[in-house]
């Protein structure tokens, strides 16, 4: 299972070339972590603030190969894998180590950010 917060949500940019490959489980609030907004991606960072959250979409890889692809993608750009616990299962997590100068997201969801610009 994999926890997307960007790109990889449903209707964002990055979703539809892996959806058939994704099943969709649910929709979560993860506290500790803090998301910042590039140009057109974010990036979310581990901070252990429980008052800092992202918003996450949960999901089943459904084909070996979409999963290869989504993370040679997210590796590629500068993401670094890791894991999280949702609702009592490990779940993958693309990070980024740290934050640079651009500006967080207030609420942490980059859907309803990117869809207010």
């Amino acid at each position: 299972m994999y926890a997307f917060y960007g790109s990889l949500r449903q209707g964002m940019i990055n979703h539809e070339p892996f959806s058939h490959g994704l099943e969709y489980l649910f929709t979560e609030t993860l506290p500790g972590f803090r998301l910042h907004a590039m140009r057109r991606y974010p990036y979310a960072v581990k901070t252990n603030v429980p008052g800092e959250v992202i918003v996450v979409e949960v999901f089943r890889v459904t084909d070996p190969s979409v999963e290869r692809a989504i993370h040679d993608l997210e590796i590629g750009v500068g993401y670094t894998y890791s894991e999280v616990e949702i609702r009592g299962m490990r779940t993958g997590i693309y990070l980024f180590e740290s934050h640079g100068p651009e500006p967080s997201v207030k609420g942490g969801d980059w859907v309803k950010f990117f869809g207010s610009r």
